[in-house]
């Protein structure tokens, strides 16, 4: 029997597979994802920020207004005493006429729902180095650091001024000294600017509210 005539056969099965649209979505999906871990990412590195998650509210006008839930980024971040959503666009619907216009108008929808609703494009997310210094950050909030090590490192900076980052780490005693450091900046202690890729050399100061681009 040849191969031509086996498949015609009632008992052979019939190998599966995969559509177009399921192999679109499906990396439509792991977008999305990689987008909300970026979004949390750089809320992390932004000590005056706080992740809180999704908006359920939100999410149910955007699947009204005809939004798969894998095709925008929808959360809420506490920044001081306001809750902001936060609806993040991926390129593939904010650089289109048609859908680019549905998703502004589901941000007034939110708003009158009572969101405090903001559209974020995911270009602006992936802007860089921000998003690698936020993912860097991002890694240190855990990052165990006692009174001794903070009060020299804020003790250094009062006396000398701004220093780079390898001087702060070269200070304190730590299974992972930059780590420590940068936990600070994290915690809002001290600040540097997160809008330069960080180095070694990065120079450090204690922070300061008044500046939009220091952390």
């Amino acid at each position: 029997m040849s191969v031509a005539t086996a498949h015609r056969l009632p008992n052979a099965t019939p190998r599966p597979v995969r559509s177009t649209e399921d192999f679109r979505r499906n990396r439509q999906i792991k977008r999305n994802v990689r987008l909300h871990q970026q979004i949390r990412d750089l809320i992390a590195a932004n000590p005056t920020c706080r992740y809180i998650g999704g908006n359920a509210a939100v999410e149910n006008i955007a699947f009204r207004a005809g939004f798969e839930p894998h095709e925008l980024a929808i959360a809420d971040v506490r920044i001081g005493r306001r809750i902001v959503t936060l609806i993040c666009v991926p390129h593939r619907i904010w650089d289109q006429p048609l859908p680019s216009a549905r998703v502004i108008d589901l941000r007034f929808q939110a708003r009158e729902a009572g969101h405090a609703a903001i559209l974020v494009p995911q270009a602006v997310v992936e802007r860089e180095p921000r998003l690698g210094n936020s993912q860097l950050l991002a890694r240190t909030v855990n990052v165990k650091v006692d009174a001794t090590a903070r009060m020299i490192v804020l003790a250094h900076l009062i006396e000398n001024g701004a220093s780079c980052l390898s001087e702060l780490a070269g200070l304190i005693e730590h299974v992972d000294p930059f780590g420590a450091v940068l936990h600070l900046v994290t915690t809002g202690v001290i600040a540097l600017n997160i809008e330069q890729c960080i180095t070694p050399y990065t120079m450090v100061d204690i922070a300061n509210p008044a500046s939009a681009t220091r952390h």
